[in-house]
């Protein structure tokens, strides 16, 4: 069907028929605006004009969704700016093309975070349930820094101000290194967001609680009975002690070597081993030698990477038996430090045996070496006791 122009009015673009091959009507008042008229009933607004030399077809809307006059102000203002030099077609393509957060996310993941960044893998979990749902399909130049904001406050008051902190951090990491690498050329939308105040946990099991914790072990399996005291006995964290693999373990010189690809500071690891440590290793070590086909690990597991997988509900089993139930993993390799405080051992000393990069992590443990400013307070008081 030939190209013909005609005065667009609703009733007339209405009553186009429907052919077997797509055709176009041009409109009389706006010069190149066109009503395309697919084989499906589909009528398309285009704008057809030359952009830069090269004729090009713009697509403005579908009719009657788009009303005729929306569609010739519409032609209008892309007429003007391809007057001026822009290319509406290239802007809309490369609008469409925009990168999602989850796609800068992914590209920040594997070519920065597993590289240089602690707990990779950990905060990634962290995103798949709290970030992916809110921002995962947003175009990551879209996203603003109120809904940034309000997204911290929501998390902040649902979870905990520290989960909040520590995934705009996350957040705060993509945009900086879609920034640097030029995937997006917007601003940082978590530059100056104030985080929540956090306190460090200081939480330990004192001499009554370890009582229960150790009767609460005996009715466990001697998997997590063993990996329970090897979080106590080593002051490791729980990932590693999960991993903690015979090959790096030498019983002679009493030292685990944990990997730099496996540490939070990305440095090697030695762990000295305690005498109730190696007893246990030695008792697993027996019995794995034992097996048909010995484990590579000293806590395997069915999950495709071999090792035990988080034991929560087992750690669940010990607590409830304690009827104690504030107490965390992580606390059994704060008791370890704390207990070396009490006893007098210096910070930098507690804080190499945990294997601390920096003093910050160790300077919880200075509230409970107190013996030094204990003494010093009595002989204050005596001194002024005897005036």
């Amino acid at each position: 069907m030939q190209e013909q122009s005609i005065n667009f009015r609703k009733d007339v673009l209405n009553s186009l028929q429907i052919a077997s091959k797509r055709y176009c009507v041009s409109d009389s008042k706006v010069r190149n605006l066109k009503l395309a008229v697919y084989p499906s009933g589909i009528k398309t607004f285009i704008l057809y004009r030359k952009v830069q030399g090269t004729p090009e077809r713009i697509k403005i809307g579908r009719f009657p969704d788009l009303t005729i006059e929306q569609a010739r102000t519409e032609a209008q203002r892309l007429t003007s700016l391809i007057t001026l030099g822009q290319n509406p077609h290239k802007d809309r393509v490369a609008e469409r093309r925009a990168i999602t957060f989850k796609e800068l996310y992914e590209k920040y993941y594997t070519h920065h975070a597993l590289k240089f960044t602690k707990r990779p893998r950990e905060n990634q979990k962290m995103m798949d349930c709290h970030v992916f749902p809110a921002f995962g399909k947003c175009k990551a130049k879209e996203i603003t820094t109120a809904q940034i904001r309000n997204f911290h406050s929501k998390i902040g008051e649902k979870r905990a101000g520290s989960t909040a902190n520590r995934l705009i951090a996350v957040i705060r990491a993509v945009y900086n290194f879609g920034i640097r690498e030029s995937y997006i050329d917007c601003p940082n939308p978590c530059a100056g967001l104030r985080k929540y105040k956090t306190i460090s946990r200081d939480r330990f099991l004192n001499y009554d609680e370890l009582e229960l914790f150790f009767a609460a072990l005996e009715q466990e399996e001697p998997l997590f009975r063993d990996f329970f005291k090897m979080l106590l006995y080593t002051g490791a964290r729980k990932s590693n002690v999960l991993s903690m693999k015979w090959s790096d373990i030498n019983l002679n010189f009493k030292r685990w070597r944990i990997a730099e690809t496996q540490t939070k500071n990305r440095d090697v690891n030695i762990v000295l081993l305690s005498e109730p440590a190696l007893e246990i290793l030695k008792i697993r070590d027996a019995a794995n030698r034992a097996l048909d086909t010995p484990s590579l690990f000293v806590f395997p597991g069915t999950a495709a990477d071999g090792y035990l997988k988080d034991p929560k509900k087992a750690f669940d089993r010990v607590r409830d038996r304690m009827n104690i139930h504030d107490i965390r993993m992580h606390d059994l390799r704060r008791t370890l430090g704390s207990y070396m405080a009490i006893s007098g051992i210096s910070l930098p000393i507690i804080g190499k045996a945990l294997n601390h990069k920096s003093q910050v992590s160790t300077a919880i443990y200075a509230r409970l070496s107190n013996d030094p400013v204990l003494e010093a307070i009595n002989i204050a008081s005596n001194m002024m006791s005897k005036r």
